[in-house]
């Protein structure tokens, strides 16, 4: 996306989705965070299941002439993909092509997101008459990693605690690996609002699998909770919001911060063959 010759770059790392639409919702961000950097090289590479791959990427790297990439994945929280399946695939291309990295930390908690969180909270409910009691349910994709709960509740407060003049009760529901699950979530959530309104918030970047899953779940929720107005939030999308925190997670780790805001990525800085110095904690 840049013009040869300049030795640093951004590898932006995205999950990877069987759903076109998410695919293209991943690569628009890819673009507008190229726009926000424009003296950088940016690429975008895959982890799994699409093109271009993280290979494919690091080949244009180099080809470009980066002897440096800042990787950044596109991932809400810091889990199995962020600490480990990440680093690894790009560790592994990096050493191939004798390029030093270092990583910087996922989107987490950061300001953009959690405006645009609330933004589509407003969109959701907008028209709707003022219903109490409400209960919001933020819906995480759910991890083994036994930080996930945590890591989700950090982003609900911080976008929801006080968003809605404390009028708004707040919790957690996880689609797989996690808990609580979103069933228990949704019976938590139907108990508390009696026959008002329960706003479900899928905390996700693009459309797919997950998103599906959801809604299908939310209309199954609706045929057995009839007297609650069931509302459903839109995932975040391709937003320059999403870009505007990809590129800062990018610029802080140039910069050489340490730590990430928003769940505590750890900047790991090596060279090829110095694989214990990568590391995300």
């Amino acid at each position: 996306m840049r013009e040869p010759g300049t030795t640093t770059g951004v590898l932006i790392v995205g999950h990877g989705t069987a759903s076109a639409v998410g695919a293209e919702e991943c690569r628009r961000v890819a673009a507008m965070v190229a726009e926000l950097l424009p003296a950088l090289r940016v690429e975008l590479g895959f982890l799994e299941i699409i093109e271009p791959s993280i290979d494919a990427a690091m080949d244009s790297m180099a080809a470009a002439g980066c002897r440096e990439v800042v990787v950044v994945p596109i991932l809400l929280f810091a889990a199995g993909h962020a600490r480990r399946d990440v680093p690894e695939a790009v560790l592994r291309a990096a050493e191939a092509r004798g390029i030093a990295t270092r990583q910087a930390g996922v989107i987490g908690c950061h300001e953009a997101v959690v405006e645009l969180a609330r933004l589509r909270h407003r969109e959701a409910v907008a028209g709707r008459p003022p219903v109490a009691p409400t209960r919001i349910v933020v819906v995480g994709r759910g991890a083994s990693d036994p930080s996930a709960e945590s890591q989700l509740r950090a982003f609900a407060e911080a976008a929801f605690e006080d968003a809605f003049g404390g009028a708004a009760s707040v919790g957690l529901g996880f689609v797989a690996a996690a808990r609580p699950t979103l069933d228990e979530a949704i019976a938590v959530a139907a108990a508390e609002a009696g026959d008002g309104r329960v706003v479900v918030h899928p905390h996700l970047l693009f459309h797919g699998h997950v998103e599906t899953q959801v809604a299908e779940r939310i209309e199954r929720a609706r045929r057995e909770h009839p007297a609650i107005d069931w509302v459903v939030v839109g995932r975040l999308g391709a937003d320059r919001r999403v870009a505007k925190a990809v590129a800062e997670r990018a610029r802080q780790a140039i910069a050489g911060d340490a730590r990430m805001p928003g769940h505590g990525g750890v900047t790991g800085r090596h060279g090829p063959g110095d694989s214990a110095s990568h590391e995300t904690r």
